[in-house]
Order: C-alpha cells, then structure tokens, then sequence
C-alpha cells in the first residue's frame, strides 16, 4: 500500500519534467483515458520520459485526476493536492484547468462506467431472524441466523435469492451496502 502511494506520488511529479504545452495535451489524453478507454501513446512523449517514467506517470495522474473527480474537490482542494508532488504553478493551474473544463464529462463516464458493470438491481428484500436449536450433528446449538430473501431484477425477470447469514456476516454485509451506498451518492452529487 505504501508503495503504492509513494509510486504514484514520483509518477505525478514527473510530470514537472513535461513543457507546459505538451503538459496540456497529455492530462487531457488521460482524461480521454478515464472517458473512453484512448490513453495517451508512449511514443508521443519518449523523448520526456523513459518507459518506466512513461508508465509511473500514467497510472499516478490517471489515479490522482480519478481521485479529484470523485471526491469532487474544489480549486482550493486540487491545489493543495498538487502541492504534495512538488508541481510548478504552471503545472498545477494546466491540471486544474483540464479538470474544470471537462468535469461534468468525467464524472459522467465514471457513472457510466461504475453503472456499465451490471445492470441488475436489487428491486425487494425481506429478511427473518431464525433460531437454530440442533442440527443432525451437534444436539444443541441455539445460534440465531439472519435468512435475507433478495428479489434481484434483471432485464424484465426478477430472479429471487436467499442467503442465510450468521449476525457477524449480517453486519459486514451492512458495512459493505452503505460503502456503496456512499459512492453512489458521492458520483451523483
């Protein structure tokens, strides 16, 4: 994880090593990147970076310039981000200027995208508490089990699933559904 961070913090401050016009084009081919998939070509910008520059670069500004988007942080917010990778003023208003001119576009392809991975939906649930006393093994249990009835539609058949879970399970399921629930919200806003 820390590699990770520390990857992606000498990626984006690479890209003080980019002349300012050509700085311009490349954030924006990462954005085009994040909307339809076209990244930017390594042998546009060889003569800048080496290849492993090239590629540490690239997935740093991708994941910062997601990261801006979806957190929906404001002129002051970027900037104050973009301190961190030792960035020139030049550098940092030429990001900053590619992400408000396209912002709207972005976080409507990063809903499409998180929206594309299914198109099932949950449409109905109940749930019940059951006690269970004995099984065919042990004489006596007495554990409670949440049994969860979930009505998933897809297309114009709703497809129904049952799923037993024990409280512990019920409540990472719980933890999980209002993460989600929180990005929804976070990409709708």
């Amino acid at each position: 994880m820390a590699d990770e961070a520390t990857s992606k913090t000498e990626g984006v401050a690479l890209l003080e090593k980019c002349p300012k016009e050509q700085a311009e084009k490349f954030v924006h081919q990462i954005l085009d990147g994040i909307c339809d998939g076209k990244e930017p070509r390594y042998v546009d910008y060889g003569k800048i970076w080496t290849t492993e520059q090239w590629q540490s670069v690239r997935r740093g500004l991708h994941v910062t310039l997601k990261n801006f988007i979806c957190k929906d942080f404001g002129k002051d917010e970027i900037f104050k981000e973009l301190d961190q990778y030792s960035l020139s003023p030049d550098i940092k208003q030429v990001v900053f200027g590619c992400i408000l001119a396209r912002k709207d576009e972005i976080r409507a392809a990063l809903v499409s995208n998180t929206a594309g991975i299914t198109n099932a939906y949950l449409k109905d649930f109940d749930w019940k508490v059951k006690m269970v006393l004995a099984s065919d093994k042990i004489a006596g249990i007495r554990k409670s089990v949440v049994s969860v009835d979930l009505d998933i539609q897809q297309d114009n058949t709703v497809r129904p699933v049952t799923v037993e879970m024990t409280k512990e399970e019920l409540g990472n399921l719980i933890t999980s559904l209002e993460a989600a629930n929180k990005m929804v919200v976070q990409l709708k806003a």
